[in-house]
């Protein structure tokens, strides 16, 4: 890169250099001249013998140079093209900056919705398709004017089809649940366009797909050093440790394994687990994996890493460990909630007002209703891996291990889900409130919620209810006739 940036360096005398970004083979500078932003410099670095091939024989940054212009003369908003410049195998891309400016993401939801909503429009009007369509490719000037400023994934088309629009529609839909009444209105400015109905399904399909594969591909990258993990390497263990988060893992090791061994503040000992309670974190150790199966500690932190960025709230994932031998420890968020189980078997919850029982049920149900809709499905998905706060009414899920998610989940696995929570809350948690967590599910799957009723409790009555009660487990049957309380 030195080559490039002392070519660069003489092309542009009195600018300072400010690193931008920087991810594997490219880097994006600002060149500053009396304290105004005055060019934006992207340098394409090649590591490969395949990419320094194909870069010499026709650069990725020229691409996106002769798209910018492309772009400009379509009418489109693009930063004006400055230089293009190569050496060797390298090759930056000059553009004049936008100056003073603000990136989108940084707006409120609404507006970045607008802005890319309307931007896709007119990229499909002029005749071009985005594959890379988010908030940190879009920014706006001092009068609030968009501009692209990264073209490389832009492409024309001869023929407007749906399938154009609804590839580049779903990448917004994706990530912002647009209702249908805010995305018909721009569906009905696309040019040759004729069924909005069959569209906007075709959208919603998509941005469904394109949603589970960003999770999928944030997941993965949590297990390598990125803008989510940072690797640490010693010689006892590896680990991927939240960057939002600084354990001290050595103590935190230390104190768990010593926690165990002594008995103290452990939440659960079993031969294949074990959970105790260090400072803030919850610390679970994990016996080993035998190959070639995942350690189990990564199991659960991909698990709750699916929930996490599908929006489904778990307690914080901090860092997963994996020693050599194949052993490995989860570390969490401590919340301080109560069980859901232990919430419900307790004196504040029989002198709850209806009301706020009704509002506790409709909410968890609500919950389990989204995490189905998402396709997610937790194998565990009993009372006692549910943490819930009475006060804000919130949930969270723990235990994360068994956490997948798919296309569509079988209503086998749904209903197993629902029979979990049913036979896992004490038998006094009366059938009016059962009732209202099954129409607040049902209200997001689109189902029949007296029917639901009828399918869960029929599967329910099959086994025995199994609770925790703070002191001890509880197990309770099924009376033959029960009427609501």
């Amino acid at each position: 890169m030195e080559t490039i940036r002392k070519r660069l360096s003489s092309m542009f005398p009195g600018h300072s250099w400010e690193l931008v970004s920087e991810r594997s083979v490219r880097s994006i500078y600002r060149l500053v001249r009396r304290g105004e932003v005055e060019y934006y410099v992207k340098i394409y670095s090649p590591r490969t013998f395949a990419e320094k091939l194909r870069n010499i024989l026709y650069p990725r940054t020229l691409h996106e140079a002769r798209m910018l212009a492309r772009l400009r003369n379509s009418g489109l908003p693009a930063p004006a093209v400055n230089n293009h410049v190569r050496a060797g195998s390298e090759s930056a891309l000059v553009t004049r900056a936008v100056f003073p400016a603000k990136a989108l993401y940084e707006e409120k939801r609404e507006k970045q919705i607008e802005v890319m909503l309307n931007m896709s429009v007119r990229l499909l009007n002029e005749g071009y398709c985005f594959t890379d369509m988010h908030a940190g490719n879009i920014i706006l000037d001092c009068n609030g004017n968009p501009f692209l400023v990264d073209a490389y994934e832009i492409s024309p088309f001869r023929i407007m089809t749906s399938g154009h629009a609804a590839s580049l529609l779903a990448q917004v839909a994706s990530v912002f649940d647009i209702p249908a009444e805010k995305l018909d209105p721009y569906l009905a400015q696309i040019r040759g366009i004729g069924d909005i109905g069959a569209l906007r399904d075709k959208v919603r399909s998509r941005s469904r797909t394109l949603g589970r594969e960003r999770v999928r591909r944030r997941v993965r990258r949590s297990l390598r050093d990125g803008s989510f993990s940072r690797a640490v390497f010693s010689p006892r263990f590896r680990a991927f440790v939240n960057r939002e988060h600084s354990p001290d893992l050595d103590e935190v090791i230390a104190c768990h394994l010593a926690q165990v061994s002594q008995g103290v503040h452990l939440y659960k000992f079993q031969e294949k687990t074990q959970l105790s309670r260090v400072g803030g974190y919850c610390v679970k150790s994990y016996r080993k994996a035998r190959p070639p199966a995942e350690p189990y500690a990564v199991r659960s932190w991909k698990g709750s890493l699916t929930l996490l960025f599908n929006d489904i709230p778990v307690a914080d994932p901090v860092a997963v460990i994996i020693f050599p031998d194949r052993g490995s420890m989860l570390v969490t968020r401590a919340l301080d909630q109560p069980d859901l189980d232990r919430l419900l078997s307790s004196s504040g919850y029989r002198h709850m007002s209806l009301t706020r029982k009704r509002e506790l049920a409709a909410s968890l149900g609500a919950l389990i209703g989204t995490l189905h809709k998402k396709g997610v499905y937790h194998a565990d998905l009993k009372a006692c891996n549910i943490k819930a706060d009475a006060d804000t009414i919130r949930f969270f899920l723990l235990d994360t291990d068994r956490v997948e998610q798919m296309r569509s989940i079988p209503e086998a696995k749904r209903l197993r889900n629902l029979v979990q929570i049913n036979t896992s809350i004490p038998l006094h948690v009366s059938r009016t409130m059962r009732m209202a967590f099954l129409k607040a599910y049902c209200s997001l799957t689109g189902e029949d919620p007296k029917d639901m009723f009828r399918r869960v409790w029929r599967l329910s009555r099959s086994g025995d209810v199994i609770y925790c009660t703070g002191e001890r487990d509880r197990i309770e049957r099924w009376p033959a006739r029960r009427d609501s309380a």
